[in-house]
């Protein structure tokens, strides 16, 4: 096994890390900059994103999407460089909205965790769907701090995190993007998953 390296140093508050296009890309919470860096350590400030949290994937055709707490919404980047509006979340839920995962037929899983995480009491919190046209539904509630989302790769089955629950969730998804067949994937005995991700050999 080869040993660690240090890509870059100085992150303030780094999150949704995420492979793509041979780079590292994550969210800079703290400093609000999407960053990109290579495996040489050649790092790149993308862009800059005034919201705390937001969290990143990219559609099918290659545009990046970003979950907006500010904004309760899901942006889009366009091949230019501006920023579109993909969706509207505010009527879903006031309160932030946080993970995000992509599937292969372009629709959009995003975490809602239900309560104002530096003041509020706990709640339940709700997944919702924003499919290719933009609009947007809830297909799940009363998910315990959902904290980190994957899809396999045949778009059969979501896998969610809730930190709150120390558990992995699984989902069926119907052809439509619903979510049915809730089910515990893995009882992780008091930790408390954050961000998730599949490997090569489709384990968590």
């Amino acid at each position: 096994m080869s040993e660690p390296q240090i890509l870059m140093t100085g992150i303030a508050f780094g999150e949704s890390p995420r492979w793509h296009d041979g780079r590292l890309w994550f969210a800079d919470w703290e400093a609000e900059e999407l960053i990109a860096v290579d495996l040489e350590g050649h790092s790149e400030v993308v862009m800059p994103v005034a919201s705390f949290p937001f969290c990143i994937d990219w559609l099918p055709d290659g545009r990046l999407l970003i979950v907006s707490a500010r904004d309760r919404a899901l942006l889009r980047r366009e091949p230019d460089g501006t920023l579109a509006t993909h969706a509207d979340l505010s009527a879903l839920s006031e309160h932030p909205w946080n993970d995000i995962v992509v599937d292969g037929r372009g629709n959009a899983y995003v975490g809602n965790i239900g309560f104002d995480f530096e003041a509020g009491e706990p709640a339940p919190g709700i997944l919702a769907l924003v499919a290719p046209d933009g609009s947007a539904r809830q297909v799940a509630d009363g998910v315990a701090f959902p904290n980190g989302i994957a899809v396999t790769p045949d778009d059969s089955t979501l896998i969610l995190a809730e930190s709150y629950a120390s558990r992995l969730t699984a989902f069926d998804i119907a052809a439509d993007g619903g979510l049915s067949n809730r089910r515990v994937w893995a009882d992780l005995d008091g930790d408390a998953p954050d961000g998730i991700c599949l490997d090569a050999d489709g384990a968590v």
